[in-house]
């Protein structure tokens, strides 16, 4: 040993530890002549050789009392029968050069019976690397098998020595070694060859139950990781069906502490970011072993609600839902909301790890929801559409039936996002309901009210303004009343009414910026040309004679730089038509100079026409309509803060009708030929002069329908047919289903000062309904109440919930998404439902029930929790 190492070592025992005395026994008379080297502030060295015991004890206790000595004997310790000073080493201190003793000191180990234990685990520390680890973790109250984990923790490089982050070290090693089941890890050998496994063994055995057997105990055999893991997911299976199945007997821990262990330690190793991608694959072992999709075949859906264990489990759910959401009463898809509300708190869908495998849940999960809001919609008007009047089926369009086109929207880009076969049953249906039955009740009850109101002759309907009067009813009152602010109208091609209220919805989640939505009846035929012309400021529009060009007031209102030139003859050379490209592009100072002096913008926005009404890409069409209400939610944004804007105005040529499944000749009307006169012919249009009748179409005139100066005639097949299906058929527009022709004019303001106040979005409120809350067994609910529902100022709230004492968690923690829009507060009670983990509670203690915003992870509440556990030994 080093001089410096035998200076440090009693330079500790004295100074660190306190002791006035201290006993150094060197029978092999090895530090003899070190004895002089010792610098050690302060302390007396005695040399015991030849010295008279007795005599020296007088001396200790009478003359010097206060004297820090050591007291060095060149020979063996005495037995206790012959020792003289027995008594003073009750209270004296130890000091050992022997390399072990000198770990032992270095350690600051209060137990002396750790000395033989550390010096049976010389093969441990024999490398400096654990020993560096060990000194790391060592407290000084450790007992033998506490000593031991914390070697078992300085071999896997775990910060702490706990069971859990063992097996979660030990869990990601064996997936990164590829062991499988039927090997361990590499760090378990270590453990085995240091004699370690027996204490390991001990502490899962009173952690969660495992049932150690006599060799695992006495180290002649190594625990074996694959069937361990077996057993603990095993059992966090079956507590979660609350169940035993037979085939599970031999497997699952039968006690209701390990139960609740096994669940809570499960939990927290799902709950990791650094250690789940090995839960992921060593579940997916135990799964194939226990060929656990056989196993849960027959279980029933609601008793696989809760289960986080294996990955099969969802998949299973999803079939079960695909195949039963179609034929669903009401309640049953609420109650299929609530599974899927739940799966998406959970483990394999979870929105906080967001791998490739959550996003494919997530989207297949937000198909679901789509086809429940589809099915759930002809749940709520299984008997039709038999509204009176093109006035009242119009409205209810705008209120509620657009939400059809949503639900369906939603379904479609969730489906097509996934990509997989098992949503096709489901596919077929939604198709069905939407296609068949939905546009199929719509058209019949649509075209009987237009039909018999002759409405194509009176185009027009209460309180509804024209398309074509846009800039005289909108645009142009804002500029008389705002002569020096700046409007900017964008306008995207094809943007029907659904998508914008879903705009709406999105700005309006934001602080500085509040929407509106409101609507104006479209032109007839609903197509680019027509509408785009309208929009403009005019005192006519007419066709240009043989052509579908549309001419403002005598002139072009093709291209940006006509519309702009149509714009500044309106606006005294104030005005501006850009696209949408050249605003995205602008930088603010850019845009500040480009637009300076500007009164009023257009901006012409085409995502969804430019890529439905294409052949090769109308399959992308709703995917389009995903992109656009995110386009057009950062156009407003960038418009508003960076471009000394305050006011914008979102809306749209025409709508669209679009539909995912090929259309056969059911869905066309036949156009045998085209009639004279005809300069214009499109799916669903037919332009010209002097058109005959025919009863399978409907005749108009644009004069009546689109305020034009011309005699232009048009055919548009009936209800939502095309007359042909040359160059794509699915994505269409043109006619007047209210798809088409229910036009957005969505109002999008700057909020400043006092309105951003109160446009202050927060969180709802979650807190438990009860006051004093007891915990009386393992497993326990605990119910959560939503203050307020959910609406435009009160966002949906995230919660992780779990007991802790002091800051230790010491249950499993639970997801909850607190999202109801219910004005019954019954309807926003949700349950949290935790496993202890261990059984040493203390009624005595405090324990806390801790809310915390699982995104922020802040705390929000506690609620302080009297834990007084009956002694059971029953699995249920």
């Amino acid at each position: 040993m080093k001089p410096d190492q035998l200076q440090e070592g009693l330079q500790k025992v004295f100074f660190s530890e306190g002791h006035r005395l201290v006993f150094w026994y060197d029978a092999a008379e090895s530090f003899v002549d070190a004895l002089d080297e010792l610098a050690l502030d302060g302390v007396q060295v005695l040399n015991m050789e030849g010295q008279s015991t007795f005599g020296v004890k007088l001396r200790l206790e009478l003359d010097e009392p206060d004297v820090p000595t050591l007291l060095y004997f060149p020979y063996a310790e005495p037995a206790p029968e012959n020792d003289w000073l027995l008594d003073i080493k009750l209270y004296a201190g130890r000091f050992d050069a022997e390399p072990t003793s000198l770990m032992f000191n270095e350690l600051g180990f209060a137990r002396h019976a750790l000395r033989e234990h550390l010096a049976q685990r010389k093969v441990f520390l024999n490398a400096k690397s654990r020993f560096a680890a060990l000194k790391r973790l060592v407290t000084p109250e450790l007992d033998e098998d506490g000593l031991d984990l914390v070697m078992c923790a300085a071999v896997v490089g775990a910060p702490t020595a706990d069971v859990a982050t063992l097996l979660f070290h030990l869990a990601d090693e064996a997936v990164k070694e590829d062991a499988g089941l039927e090997n361990n890890p590499s760090s378990l050998e270590a453990m085995a060859k240091y004699g370690l496994v027996p204490s390991l063994v001990r502490a899962l055995q009173l952690e969660v139950g495992y049932p150690a057997s006599d060799a695992e105990l006495g180290g002649e055999a190594t625990l074996a990781f694959g069937p361990l893991m077996l057993r603990l997911l095993t059992t966090g299976y079956c507590e979660s069906i609350a169940d035993i199945p037979d085939w599970a007997q031999g497997h699952a821990i039968a006690s209701v502490n390990a139960r609740a262990t096994s669940r809570a330690l499960l939990s927290r190793w799902r709950d990791s970011s650094r250690f789940y991608p090995a839960f992921d694959v060593i579940s997916g072992w135990v799964a194939e072993a226990l060929r656990i999709e056989d196993k849960i075949r027959e279980v029933p859906l609601e008793q696989l609600a809760d289960v986080a264990t294996f990955e099969a489990v969802e998949k299973r759910l999803i079939v079960e839902l695909c195949q039963a959401i179609p034929n669903a009463d009401g309640r049953a898809l609420e109650t299929f909301r609530d599974v899927i509300a739940k799966r998406l708190d959970g483990y394999w869908a979870s929105r906080h790890k967001n791998d490739e495998r959550r996003q494919f849940y997530r989207q297949l999960y937000a198909a679901l929801t789509a086809a429940i809001e589809l099915f759930s919609l002809r749940q709520k008007h299984a008997d039709g559409f038999h509204y009176s009047s093109v006035e009242a089926l119009y409205q209810a369009y705008c209120d509620e039936l657009y939400r059809f086109d949503t639900a369906y929207r939603h379904y479609a880009v969730a489906s097509d996002s996934a990509g997989v076969e098992l949503l096709k049953p489901l596919d077929d249906a939604v198709e069905h309901c939407y296609e068949t039955w939905f546009l199929g009740q719509l058209t019949r009850n649509w075209s009987e009210r237009i039909d018999a109101e002759d409405r194509l002759r009176d185009w027009k309907l209460p309180r509804i303004p024209h398309q074509q009067h846009f800039y005289r009813d909108t645009v142009s009152p804002h500029l008389d009343a705002h002569r020096h602010k700046r409007l900017v109208v964008i306008i995207s091609d094809a943007f029907r009414y659904e998508a914008a209220e879903e705009l709406r919805e999105r700005i309006n989640a934001k602080r500085y910026s509040e929407a509106s939505l409101s609507t104006q009846l479209g032109v007839v035929p609903s197509y680019t040309t027509l509408g785009m012309a309208s929009l403009l400021p005019h005192r006519e529009l007419e066709y240009q004679p043989g052509c579908d060009s549309v001419l403002v007031d005598g002139k072009s209102s093709q291209g940006t730089d006509n519309r702009s030139q149509r714009l500044n003859e309106a606006v005294g050379g104030q005005a501006l038509a850009v696209t949408a490209e050249t605003l995205k592009g602008w930088s603010r100072d850019q845009g500040r100079e480009a637009l300076k002096g500007v009164q009023l913008v257009y901006v012409y926005h085409n995502v969804i026409d430019a890529r439905g009404d294409t052949a090769s890409t109308e399959s992308e069409t709703f995917a389009a309509v995903e992109d656009a209400i995110e386009e057009l939610d950062s156009l407003t944004r960038k418009v508003l803060m960076h471009f000394n804007t305050s006011t914008v105005l979102v809306t749209a040529d025409h709508g669209f009708l679009f539909q995912r499944s090929t259309l056969d000749d059911s869905d066309r009307t036949r156009l045998n030929e085209k009639p004279s006169g005809t300069f214009k012919s499109k799916k669903r249009y037919v332009l010209g002069a002097n058109l005959p009748d025919n009863p399978s179409v409907w005749h108009g005139r644009t004069q009546q329908t689109a305020g034009t100066s011309c005699v232009t005639e048009f055919w548009i097949p009936k209800g939502a047919h095309r007359f042909h299906f040359v160059g794509g058929a699915r994505f269409v527009h043109g006619g007047i289903m209210p798809q088409e022709i229910a036009v957005p004019v969505l109002t999008v303001k700057q909020l400043r000062g006092e309105k951003v106040e109160k446009r202050t979005r927060r969180k709802v409120d979650v807190i438990s309904p009860k006051a004093s809350l007891k915990m009386v067994n393992n497993i326990q609910r605990f119910e959560l109440l939503q203050t307020e529902a959910v609406n435009e100022q009160l966002k949906p709230i995230t919660l992780a919930v779990a007991i802790f004492a002091d800051n230790e968690m010491v249950s499993s923690e639970e997801t909850l998404t607190f999202d109801s829009t219910s004005d019954n507060m019954n309807e926003r009670i949700k349950a949290a439902r935790l496993s202890l983990s261990g059984t040493d509670f203390d009624r005595q203690r405090d324990y806390f029930l801790v809310l915390r915003d699982k995104d922020l992870g802040t705390e929000l509440e506690r609620y302080r929790v009297v834990i007084d556990l009956a002694f059971t030994d029953d699995f249920f």
